[in-house]
This record gives structure tokens, sequence and C-alpha cells, in this order.
């Protein structure tokens, strides 16, 4: 395997079940400091970290043979003994590695948390009759979920200044407090909440380890509660699902389930409180494709989808039991490659769509059958048509253009009435440069469009805004509180274009203290660009911490996102996916050329620590091993983080029973074709680590042991490799009681960033770095001195 050392296993700790000695005590009775400091990076010890055995396991397709000296760090069932000893040691490494940073850290977490408003309210939403809404009360990690029934005379009043209060509502409800449920569990996740038709019965699914299989509980708001004040939950649950589910009148939920990889790819149908057995509505075969259920908007019917990477299918069924089951029909053929989506309005369906080559969408009317009668919204180059919203006598449609994202609003004419044409719509025009935009539908009937914006030095801010007046003022409803003094005047964002390798124009996003100095600074470089997923700017509580000490920040929007539509996407994946890290590298050499990135004093390197995370984090490990080379040997990044890394590309697209593997087939490409083999090959990282493509900086890797996405072994093999190549420092922190999200409660999550952002401090050379404060000015508006 190239780049990966055979060698003997008389540099690693051999070690075996019969010795009842802990791999971990093991690691660290070896394992020796070294006085000197790492050679790449003065800031961190020479001390390279756990070494597990190896044991060479064959890989071979193709005729051609790979080795991998850590096949045996997969255990499905999260068990094996040698294994979860291999994990603890990382862990263990993480303290003796990142040793002196611990004051730092708290520091780092209580300035995070002092900026979170613990005792907060979400801004209630309306459902038929209701205001539910979550709150959050002071030291209590998790929600609390509330409602209150609206009075009669105010069910049917929509405007943009709708108030939970006492005029127009009855008194607060307890539905749900996450705090009590979670006492005594590591891990607590609650997916779907959501009230029966009548809002009498209430049903949540919830995650106790990370893994997404999520059980769906049931509770009726007329019986009787706990000492605790919850509502007791009825015996009949639910096991096993995605957490997904919605509800068909008072008597039945439509949920789906995975199979054995993980895949969603059943859709049931289940009757509470009964004893009868689930009615299976689809079943998805094809492992390419995932299976998924929702309410149409109207609650007219129901739709089961079932989608591949590119290419999807839905079906059609009323929003009602008929004999005990719910009859579905095909809206269009499968065809490969083609995309759909359906929403109803009035009499019509409307579908959304790529067919005949709409590489950024249209909208399309389905009437009389399945007959097309209009073509609504054409194919447009320079804009993406990416969802569509239907209300009672509005449209709303989500697009971008010029890498960024709107929303624009057309009035329609009555339910019953056909649409013909629309004309230009209304644009809901943003005031920043780079920026995160995404609607919160309320219900079909209102004229209200509320939508959440947030920019990098803009918390996230919800707004209504009336769609019969379009044209006016949208209402800030709520605004996320940042409290510790924060002014978003002290900040500056800007966004420029950076010319890639092939002469394409990448958006580069940055944002840094308005009182930096004009001269370069260390910079932190993130990237995702995989899955069409527009890695859009938004505000960051714990980001403060870092710009506050003097660190630029930067998103690199690079191909295989969304950002700038459908072609973006297309010329990062596949066979072109080399694009992802040429564009990302040409970003981080803009930031050198332009003078915003800066060399470290100790060792002449640029200041630039790289960011990825999931599929990002393959970005990261193919920039690593394809940096541009240094003159004097040195790395060219000062220190790369990373979580939950897809790094095994290889290995993991040629096992079909590893979860998610076969849809992903259409995302990177399939390995046993022997073209789309030697291209992954090529880049993925893990199989591409080397001394010849080092030296490599300080990295950090973050990882759950439950994670069904990014399984544990990836990372755990991918720090181990890096090791046997020579990197110096390689931290894995693996979480042993979480997934892919890492820690569930709000302020356990604070601690993976305080560490995080203590490893970046300390490879900038910044720990000793005090942060600006803030002093009132003259004028009343505060400034850093």
């Amino acid at each position: 395997m190239a780049g990966v050392s055979t060698s003997s296993g008389a540099r690693h700790l051999l070690f075996s079940l019969s010795q009842r000695v802990s791999f971990a005590a093991r690691t660290v009775a070896t394992a020796t400091y070294k006085d000197i400091a790492s050679p790449v990076s003065p800031q961190f010890p020479a001390y390279k970290g756990p070494r597990a055995a190896c044991k060479p396991h064959a890989i071979t397709i193709h005729g051609d043979t790979r080795i991998d000296k850590y096949y045996w760090f997969r255990d499905d069932e999260r068990k094996a003994e040698d294994v979860l000893a291999v994990c603890n040691a990382e862990n263990e490494h993480v303290l003796t590695a990142m040793s002196g940073t611990e004051a730092l850290q708290e520091r780092l977490y209580k300035e995070i948390r002092a900026r979170i408003k613990e005792e907060d309210t979400s801004l209630p939403g309306r459902d038929t009759g209701y205001y539910y809404y979550t709150k959050t009360e002071t030291d209590k990690q998790y929600g609390i979920h509330c409602r209150r029934k609206i009075r009669e005379e105010f069910v049917s009043k929509y405007t943009p200044n709708d108030c939970a209060d006492n005029t127009s509502c009855y008194d607060e409800e307890l539905v749900l407090d996450e705090n009590l449920e979670a006492e005594g569990q590591k891990y607590y996740v609650v997916a779907g909440f959501q009230p029966s038709k009548s809002h009498r019965f209430m049903a949540y699914s919830v995650d106790n380890t990370g893994d997404e299989l999520f059980t769906i509980r049931f509770f009726d708001t007329d019986g009787a509660r706990k000492t605790n004040g919850n509502f007791i939950c009825m015996q009949d649950e639910v096991a096993n699902t995605t957490g997904s589910f919605f509800w068909i009148n008072d008597s039945h939920v439509v949920y789906t389930t995975r199979d054995s990889t993980m895949r969603p790819d059943q859709v049931w149908l289940h009757e509470v409180g009964s004893d009868k057995p689930d009615v299976l509505l689809y079943h998805e075969k094809d492992p390419e494709f995932f299976a998924g259920a929702w309410m149409s908007r109207t609650r007219k019917c129901i739709y089961v989808a079932s989608a591949g990477s590119v290419t999807s299918q839905m079906f059609i069924g009323p929003s009602e039991v008929i004999n005990g089951t719910v009859p579905l029909l095909p809206v269009m053929t499968r065809t490969p490659h083609v995309e759909y989506h359906i929403s109803d309005h009035g009499n019509d369906l409307f579908v959304l769509t790529n067919a005949d080559k709409a590489l950024n969408n249209k909208l399309l009317i389905i009437r009389n059958g399945l007959s097309v009668a209009l073509n609504l919204i054409a194919v447009r180059d320079d804009v993406k048509l990416d969802d569509v919203t239907f209300y009672a006598r509005h449209l709303v449609i989500s697009e971008r253009s010029s890498g960024l994202p709107n929303l624009r609003v057309f009035k329609l004419d009555s339910v019953e009435e056909e649409i013909k044409s629309l004309g230009e719509g209304n644009l809901i025009v943003m005031p920043d440069a780079s920026y995160t935009l995404v609607e919160r539908p309320l219900e079909y009937e209102s004229p209200i469009l509320r939508y959440t914006y947030t920019s990098f030095t803009t918390p996230p801010s919800q707004f209504d805004l009336d769609m019969d007046q379009p044209s006016s003022c949208p209402v800030l409803r709520k605004q996320t509180p940042v409290l510790g003094g924060f002014n978003a005047d002290d900040y500056v964002s800007d966004r420029v274009w950076v010319t890639s390798h092939d002469g394409v124009q990448v958006p580069l996003s940055i944002v840094y203290h308005r009182r930096l100095p004009k001269q370069p600074n260390p910079v932190l470089l993130e990237g995702y660009g995989s899955y069409e997923i527009s890695n859009d700017c938004c505000f960051s509580r714990s980001l403060i911490s870092l710009l506050d000490r003097g660190v630029v920040v930067s998103v690199a929007h690079v191909r295989g996102g969304g950002e700038m539509g459908r072609n973006w996407y297309e010329n990062g994946k596949y066979l072109m996916k080399e694009n992802t890290w040429k564009d990302f590298h040409a970003c981080a050499l803009h930031l050198i050329n332009e003078g915003i990135a800066d060399k470290d004093k100790q060792n002449d390197s640029y200041r630039i620590c790289i960011e990825g995370r999931s599929a990002g984090g393959l970005l990261i490990g193919a920039s690593l091993n394809t940096a541009p080379k240094r003159d004097d040997g040195k790395p060219f990044y000062a220190a790369a983080l990373t979580a939950v890394p897809f790094v095994d590309v290889l290995t993991t697209m040629l096992d079909d029973s590893i979860p998610l593997t076969t849809r992903e087939w259409e995302e990177w490409g399939n390995p046993h074709n022997l073209e789309y083999y030697n291209y992954m090959k090529s880049y993925s990282p893990i199989d591409n680590v080397s001394p010849n493509n080092g030296p490599y900086p300080p990295i950090f890797i973050q990882s759950g042991l439950f994670d069904p996405r990014v399984a544990y072994w990836e990372p755990l093999k991918y720090a181990h490799v890096l090791r046997d190549a020579g990197a110096p420092t390689v931290i894995l922190k693996l979480d042993m009681s979480s997934g892919h999200f890492a820690s569930s409660g709000r302020f356990d999550r604070l601690k993976d960033t305080a560490i995080e952002y203590a490893f970046v401090l300390r490879a900038l050379d910044m720990e000793s770095v005090d942060p600006y404060t803030s002093s009132p000015r003259q004028d009343g508006v505060s400034e850093v001195s």
C-alpha cells in the first residue's frame, strides 16, 4: 500500500487479551517524552502517541492488493476489549499531548459559556390552534418543550407581530422536560417532537447512544404526570427507527426504519396504543436508495420518497388510514440521474426537478392525471432553484445566485384558481457579503414568511414578513442573545474571489476583529465541499474566542459543495474530486499572497490552521497529502483540525456491509469499477499518507465510538497510519458515549470546542495571547481596547 510502511512491529506496542495489563497502561509506561520539541512545531512535544499492533490484512481487487495493518480496529459491536483498549489509550494520550493547556481550556469554556443566555425561550411557532416553543434554564443542558393554546378569537389572525401572550393565549403548559428524561444518561437527543391532529397525544423520538437509532414514545396530555412533572408515557413504543415520523389523525403514526447497514429502507404505519402488528407501507430494496416519508403542508396527502445521491422517486397517498393501510401511487417513474420533489396546492401537483437536463432545476405543474401542463419556472444557468414552499395564497422559492442564498415571494390567487404564470416575485434582500438564509415555514394558511438570517457578524435572527406586503420591512422577532459584551461592529466580514488552478473563481469568506493590525495574521481556514451542501457562513458564539485573540477565520467555498449551483457540485465529485482540495489550496495561497496569513516566528512556517468535519475531513486529509511543498521541507499548513473524518475512502466504499456505503457510490464512484478504483486510490487520505507526502503538521482528530456515518475505526486507523509515516503530533479524542455529532448536552459540547480551540491556539503559537476587551466609547458604542 503506497505510503504505508510494513516494517517490523518492533516500533509498536504488542498486546493480547491473555495479558492482564491494559493497553493504555502499557502505552503510558512504555512511551517516552522527548525533551526536545517537535521538529515541525516547537509548541508541541515530539511524542507520537499510542501504537497498536500491526495485523496485516490484504484487500485484493482488480489484481491490486492493498495491505491494511489496522483493519482489525473494526468492531461493529463496539465491545472488543482489545479495540476498546486502543480507544482508551488514545484518550489518555489526549491528556498528555494537551498537557499545559488545561487552564486555557477552562478559560475558553468559561468565555464561551458566558456568552450564552442560559435562561431563554425560542420563538413560538403556530400549529393549528397552539403555539409550541422550547425553553432553556440556567445550568440545564437540554430543552423544555412547552405550549399555549390560542384563544378562539385569535386562531385565524396572522400578523408579523403574533405573540404567545396572555391576551391571545391560555396559560402555558409543560409538555416535556428533556432534562428530567436525560438524568443518568451519558447521551440524550430528541429528534422528533410532534402533536397528533387534535393535540391531545404527543410523540417524540429519542436516541441514548449516538448510533442514530431512535425510540418513538407516546403520551396523552389528558393523562397522568410523573412526580417530576413530565407526562407518563404509554407502554407502547417503537424502537430502532430513524427518528423521523408524523401523525395521521390521533390514531396512527408513520415512521421509517433502517436495515443492517443503517440505510433507511422501510416506511411503516403504527396504530398507537394497539398491539396490532405494524403495516409496511413501502420497502426500498435498492441498496443505493434511502426511503423517507412526510405529511404534505396542506395535510391532504402523504408523500413517500426514495432517493439516491442523484436519482429520486416519489409516491403519494391519502392522509388517512383506509382499511388498515395507506395506499400509495407513484408520481413519476424512476429515471437515472433525475431528481424531483413534489408539492400539492389546490388541485395541482408541483414538481421541482432537474429532468430534461435542467441542471439548476425547474418547476412544473402536473394537471389532469400525470400530464405536464405548464413549465412554471424555467431552468436558469446562473440561478439554482433549491426549494419551493406553498402557502394558501403565496409561493416562496429558495434559490442561489453568485454563491449566495435568496428567498423570493410570489403572491397567488385563491387556492381554487389554477396557477397559470408567475411574475418576477419579490426578492428579500440581505445586508451582508456572506451569510446563511433559511426559510422556517409556518402554517399553510399563514400569510407570514418566517426566515432565519445569520452571518459571521450577525447572531441567528428570525424575521417575519407579511407576504401580502412583500416590500414592507421584515419584523425582527428574535435574535439569539450573545452576552459578554458582544458588539457586532467589532468584527468585519468580507468575501473575495480566488483564482483556482484551472482559472475557476472560488468564493472565499473572511471575518476578523476590526482592531486587528493591518498586517499578516494567523488564520483558521475551513472547508467542506461534498454532497452539494452549501457551506454558508453563520454566526458562532464560540468563534469569538478566536477572533478576539487575533485569528482571522475564513471559509473556502470549494467545488463539490452547492454554493454556485449544480455544476459546482458536479465538478467536485466522481473523477473530478481533486478540484475540491485544489480549490482549497488556492484559497490558502491567496491568504498568503495577499498578506492575510503570517509566518510563525519560531519555525518560519505559515500560520494557517485548516479545519474540516465529516466529508470535510476527507478534504483535510487530502489537503495534507497534497499540500504545496516548501523549500525548507517544513509543513505548508501549521496544523489541522478535523472531526469524524471520512478518510478511509477506498476500503469503506468497497465494503457494502459498512453503513451508508452503497448510497455513497453516487457521490464518490463505485470502486468495483476499475476507473473509479484507481482514481479513488489516488486520493484516499489513508492510502496516500507517506513520508514523501509529508511532513505532517500537528493534527487533532475528534470521533465518536457509536458514529454510524463515519465509523470510529476510520479516524483511529488514520491516527496510527499518520504516526507510522512520521507525523510527530497526532491527537485523537474519541468520545466513548456519542456518535457523529459529539456530546449531546449544550454545555458538554462547549468542552469539546474548548479543547479544539486550545489546540488551534497552541499550534498558532498563541496560547498566551489575551483576548481583546470591550470598553464603552463616548458615543455609547463599545470599542476594543
